[in-house]
């Protein structure tokens, strides 16, 4: 799960104020080349009480004062994160070692219920040669920036071309969560992100994430290109957005990145996505090229908000 390679330098920056690499390339920016969504919807199956793990729900609640809800676990769907993961899979079309990843990052805003499965080895499972993978969270709504930013180190640092990331939003939890509450999972999302990096050990540009506890007088992004956001920006960053779409409410993790997908294929070249985490008060944003998606596929449960 873990591999250790020697530092790579930052470029220094230019007279422009971009950054080129040591060979004199220009700064990278992440292309997305698929992009897949999965978004099941309907009731899950029967509820068959278990005693031992009802115990393990309470011995897990009590030190927080949270108590077991089996009435509300019990009416939710239940489908775990693996089988969100392994869902968003499958729409980005089949792939092989060639176009397949050489890095996979989970991410996710809340636990999931089912703790004896580890998302990340199960979905090494599901693809070609043998990825390096590992799991996100603790950021909140902004695990996925955190996570492609991750990634984009190790793909610099370790020659990789193509990373994977991988965000869930599992809604059913054994423990009431306030509806207020701006972590809670209104519904069962992942979107999986192929992304592709030829900015070699080049700086990344357009990338970032900084305390933002107030509402602030100018975008810390190129303001000319158009812009993918969560609702929180609206205030976060208040100004006039011509060119935005702006994500909905109850999926931390995806809402922002399920509206990206419906840009893949047919909308601007270059996009920046952003999201606010106003809990945090941290603001995070990245610079995006948009390629070509693979398959499409418009079966129920998948495709477009």
């Amino acid at each position: 799960m873990f591999r250790a390679t020697a530092p790579v330098r930052s470029a220094a920056p230019v007279a422009d104020g971009t950054t080129d690499d040591a060979a004199g390339g220009p700064a990278g920016v992440p292309r997305l080349v698929r992009a897949g969504r999965y978004a099941p919807d309907g009731p899950g199956t029967p509820y068959v009480p278990d005693a031992d793990r009802e115990g393990f729900y309470r011995q897990l609640g009590d030190p927080h004062g949270m108590p077991f809800d089996r009435a509300g676990f019990a009416g939710a769907p239940r489908r775990t994160s693996a089988e969100l993961a392994r869902g968003a899979l499958a729409r980005l079309g089949p792939l092989t070692v060639a176009d397949g990843p050489e890095l996979v990052v989970v991410a996710y805003a809340a636990p999931d219920f089912e703790h004896s499965q580890l998302v990340a080895s199960c979905v090494r499972e599901s693809l070609p040669g043998e990825p390096l993978t590992f799991a996100l969270s603790d950021q909140g709504a902004l695990a996925p920036f955190s996570a492609l930013r991750a990634g984009v180190e190790y793909a610099r640092r370790c020659g990789f071309r193509r990373l994977l990331v991988l965000a869930v939003d599992q809604s059913s939890q054994p423990f009431a969560v306030p509806a207020e509450h701006p972590g809670a999972v209104r519904a069962d999302v992942a979107v999986a992100l192929l992304f592709e990096w030829s900015g070699a050990a080049a700086p990344v540009r357009g990338m970032g994430q900084r305390p933002w506890p107030a509402p602030g007088p100018a975008a810390p992004w190129d303001a000319g290109l158009p812009l993918v956001a969560g609702a929180g920006v609206r205030t976060a960053v208040p100004g006039v957005w011509p060119w935005a779409t702006w994500a909905g409410t109850g999926q931390p993790a995806t809402a922002v990145w399920s509206a990206l997908t419906d840009l893949t294929g047919g909308g601007p070249a270059r996009v920046v996505v952003a999201d606010h985490d106003l809990e945090r008060g941290v603001l995070a944003h990245c610079t995006l090229d948009l390629g070509a998606p693979g398959p499409a596929d418009d079966d129920e449960g998948v495709g477009r908000r």
